[in-house]
């Protein structure tokens, strides 16, 4: 999906009406303000990947609110990377506020008010994530809102600059080949992040937080095996597998349930590969742990609601047109 929205040739008294209603459909559901008298301009430019969405944003002079009535009318959760291209912002969110410089990237989490705010002309990459993908593998986000990775740090000199060439080009690319940027993208803020929490010496629970990130990594390299179970990763890590189901527990899930989240996830990845086009779906399931392909079908049409079978077909077609 790729939509283009743009102030340009309207009256200046519509504009930042049309804005407003722009950002709302675009993103979540914001209450906009303009902080200038001068002619308001905005454009943004938007493409969706399976469940996440970039947008590159153009504008200028405004300030935007998440509010409370915000959230209860619209019930979105997202958690939201926001990439500074040019121009300065500030982000405030939990008590935090961040000022945002060019080069620069910063969180914020659409289940609790913030407010973002631009001055002069400025451009930004804005990355929607389901928030659960974060909140899977990082734990709660107010350790992270509001927190700047800059531009110029170690993590900050691989994240910045591949998502702002994604952003211009995954609208270009084809559909499998978007999703494994994607794929990639997801992991790199989630280490941005990580590091972000990981030197925060106000943070107590770290160590629990990072041993989680390692049983979700053994997790994610091992999908491929059948016999993965709680014990097999905590042996990997040195730990009880009762100590690890406590630390998914905070997450309210299983260890079970992120084997199963995983499998899913990369079958379906694969089925839409054009590059595994020739590859039975029978083979696609166990090569992803499932070695039943009753099972794995039951537990597709759950995940998705269709039958692997009906869901790649529609790649297959789609590639035939």
């Amino acid at each position: 999906m790729n939509m283009f929205h743009s102030t340009v040739g309207m009256a200046n008294s519509k504009r930042f009406a049309y804005w407003q209603d722009v950002v709302c459909n675009t993103f979540v559901g914001l209450d906009c303000v303009p902080l200038s008298e001068r002619p308001f301009f905005g454009e943004i430019s938007t493409t969706q990947v399976d469940d996440l969405r970039f947008s590159q944003v153009r504008s200028r002079d405004h300030r935007v609110t998440r509010t409370s009535q915000r959230i209860e009318s619209g019930r979105e959760e997202y958690a939201i990377m926001q990439f500074q291209l040019s121009g300065n912002s500030t982000v405030m969110q939990d008590g935090r506020d961040a000022a945002v410089a060019a080069g620069d990237c910063v969180c914020y989490d659409s289940v609790r008010p913030y407010t973002l705010q631009f001055r002069d002309d400025f451009e930004a990459l804005v990355f929607q994530i389901p928030r659960q993908r974060l909140v899977g593998r990082l734990g709660h986000t107010e350790r992270m809102t509001a927190r700047i990775v800059r531009g110029d740090s170690l993590l900050g000199t691989l994240t910045v600059p591949f998502l702002r060439q994604l952003g211009g080009v995954v609208s270009q690319v084809d559909p499998a080949v978007a999703r494994r940027l994607s794929s990639i993208a997801v992991d790199l803020v989630t280490a941005a992040l990580g590091d972000l929490i990981s030197v925060d010496e106000r943070q107590p629970t770290w160590s629990g937080t990072a041993l989680k990130c390692r049983a979700k990594a053994v997790i994610e390299e091992s999908l491929h095996d059948p016999d993965l179970n709680t014990e097999r990763v905590a042996a990997v890590l040195g730990i009880s597998p009762r100590y690890l189901q406590s630390l998914f527990r905070e997450e309210g899930e299983t260890v079970s349930d992120c084997i199963w989240r995983g499998r899913l996830g990369r079958a379906r990845r694969d089925l839409a590969d054009p590059l595994l086009t020739a590859r039975y779906i029978s083979q696609i399931a166990m090569d992803n742990g499932f070695n039943n392909f009753a099972h794995f079908s039951r537990r597709f049409r759950a995940a998705f609601g269709v039958s692997p079978r009906e869901y790649k077909a529609t790649f297959d077609r789609d590639r035939n047109l």
